[in-house]
């Protein structure tokens, strides 16, 4: 058997198109061992795919709009990794309005890009700015959020799934989702840097071969029992949470341009236009994705 070629895949959470892809040889039939890093931040994320520590990352489209030439070369979408993202605001047990945040700190994984930027445009619509009324820290990813909010550090931030139920169980009170004030915002991208991609583009090609084989694998009612059990065996999900995440999977891994506005206007919105231009169709590639549906 050829031997494989080791890449570095850094995310938030696996997924379940890549979980499966694992777990189901998927990756090994496009000749790829695939190895996952959870990443503690975006920036560390970012960083270390601009730097080559990692080859291809799952992230907000955000963060490719913020990274792309800002520390090193261009970064691109080349797929969706998600069909949607559930983006709940909580707060301290103490806080009972939006007004009692005055004067706090917040946690956010980084201070200008993606869901911290959400957080602030949903705080803006209730009339608190940032800075003039509350501060940011950047604490890192979803989990270290929850910490810094549980140990009285911040009082308030982006709890994703499935960190809201042990907000919930700390104390912690819903107060906002993003869909209240930004409806539509996109789920996650699979990214690369744009020279790496370009000098591997068989490697790209085939981790996407991998992911849309995931998916028809998933969709197929024949096989979705054994996808739901070799996803359980793989993860900590439970059968009802890897059917579910089977159902958050994009219906299409082609990332269109209409789709990811929203994270660009929120960005313009606050003067944080992006290091390479304000032109969106410049961050997507759908060449990889189209020669893998080939």
């Amino acid at each position: 058997m050829p031997e494989l070629t080791k890449i570095g895949f850094i995310t938030f959470g696996e997924g379940a198109a890549v979980a499966l892809a694992r777990a189901g040889g998927l990756f090994e039939a496009q000749g790829l061992e695939v190895e996952v890093t959870r990443t503690p931040s975006s920036t560390e994320q970012m960083r270390g795919l601009i730097q080559g520590r990692w080859q291809i990352a799952s992230t907000a489209f955000d963060n490719v709009l913020a990274w792309s030439e800002r520390e090193g070369p261009e970064v691109v979408a080349v797929a969706r990794a998600s069909s949607g993202v559930d983006l709940p605001v909580y707060v301290r047990p103490e806080i009972q309005t939006w007004d009692d945040l005055r004067g706090k700190a917040l946690a956010v994984d980084a201070v200008d890009t993606a869901y911290g930027l959400v957080l602030r445009r949903i705080l803006q619509e209730h009339r608190l700015e940032l800075d003039r009324d509350y501060t940011f820290v950047p604490a890192g990813a979803t989990g270290y959020r929850l910490e810094s909010m549980e140990k009285g550090e911040t009082f308030a931030g982006v709890l994703n799934p499935p960190w809201n139920a042990r907000a919930e169980e700390a104390g912690m009170r819903l107060i906002a989702r993003h869909s209240d004030v930004v409806p539509g915002y996109p789920g996650g991208v699979i990214a690369v840097s744009r020279p790496w991609g370009e000098a591997n583009r068989g490697i790209v090609v085939g981790f996407l071969r991998a992911l849309l084989d995931a998916a028809r694998w998933a969709a197929d009612p024949s096989r979705r029992g054994a996808a739901v059990a070799l996803l359980t065996s793989a993860t900590d999900l439970s059968e009802e949470r890897a059917a579910r995440a089977f159902d958050d999977m994009p219906d299409s891994l082609r990332p269109e341009t209409e789709t990811f506005a929203i994270p660009l206007e929120i960005r313009l919105r606050f003067g944080l236009t992006p290091p390479h231009g304000p032109d969106i169709a410049s961050y997507l590639d759908h060449s990889y994705l189209e020669e893998a549906q080939a």
